[in-house]
């Protein structure tokens, strides 16, 4: 069994072999299988894991993650299918600012209008930064507003440094309203912005509450939605907040799509140039071990294993 370093990560895979990953899992999800995120704690340690099963890909996997004093540390365990023998252990905080991000790419890609102007970036964060280049990669925007309680200023002066494209720190409520692509990168516990604020044809990324118990978006936001997709819906219907929460009769999940549907073409739903969909991530076992497997066979094509 090998060891795959997070800066080896980083040198194996970009972005854009992200996306291309993230494209190829979720347009293959019914041939494997899942397991749900299992949280275990003890005082102040929790401890996370969740897994799938790729036979297509012929690979196997379990993301094990620690969260201490709200810092995470991610390791992925990679088996072989063929005959189950252990492949290799791979530091993953590298690998799940990408792999978060890259879903969020093709589910824009699929789900955004084209002619977007505005990308509006709550959050300021790790997954703030990784999400930015992702959706460059999948639509041209005129401009980029930044919003966040701290540190929005200079990301945005980074954003324009590194990309050419002017950006700008805002308010969050005007973040909300001005953006064509909306993506929520925050740990709030509340809805961020009244629902209301959305414009209508509207792509709105709500990816940083992974609990039950936290939210990005409100009722509001969610009611308008014509469309509501999530990336696996058991575990969407255990984790995701922001519909959780929600009062009855805000939405129904009989109503709701999953990302796999929406790539692979079985789902009905064709975007009308003013519908407010929501994409609501919380993070699934396929993105990780999908993305895993292209780091191995990377490895192993660039050291010869």
């Amino acid at each position: 069994m090998k060891l795959i370093t997070n800066q080896q990560v980083a040198e194996l895979i970009d972005t854009g072999d992200a996306i291309a990953a993230m494209r190829q899992a979720f347009a293959g999800i019914g041939q494997g299988a899942q397991q749900a995120r299992i949280r275990t704690s003890a005082g102040p340690v929790m401890m996370s894991s969740m897994g799938a099963l790729l036979p297509a890909a012929d690979i196997a996997g379990y993301k094990v993650y620690t969260t201490v004093n709200g810092k995470f540390h991610f390791v992925t365990v990679l088996f072989s299918t063929e005959d189950g023998r252990p492949l290799a252990a791979i530091e993953s905080d590298t690998m799940t600012g990408l792999r978060t991000a890259a879903a969020t790419a093709v589910a824009a890609d699929h789900l955004s209008r084209q002619d977007v102007a505005t990308l509006a970036v709550i959050g300021t964060g790790v997954q703030a930064h990784s999400h930015v280049p992702s959706l460059l990669a999948v639509r041209k925007f005129k401009e980029i507003l930044v919003a966040g309680r701290s540190g929005q200023q200079q990301f945005a002066e980074q954003i324009t440094q590194q990309t050419g494209i002017p950006a700008r720190a805002v308010s969050i409520d005007e973040a909300a309203q001005a953006g064509d692509v909306v993506v929520t990168v925050t740990r709030s516990a509340t809805p961020l912005f009244a629902g209301e604020l959305l414009q209508a044809g509207a792509f709105v990324a709500a990816v940083g509450a992974s609990k039950g118990n936290l939210r990005e978006l409100d009722d509001r936001a969610i009611a308008r939605a014509n469309a509501l997709v999530v990336e696996w819906k058991p575990q969407a219907q255990q984790e995701a907040g922001d519909l959780l929460l929600c009062q009855p009769g805000t939405f129904a999940w009989d109503q709701v799509w999953e990302l796999g549907q929406i790539v692979d073409g079985s789902s009905t739903y064709r975007r009308q140039p003013d519908d407010l969909v929501i994409y609501k991530a919380i993070g699934v076992g396929l993105e990780d071990v999908a993305l895993s497997g292209l780091v191995y066979r990377r490895a192993c094509e660039r050291f010869g294993w």
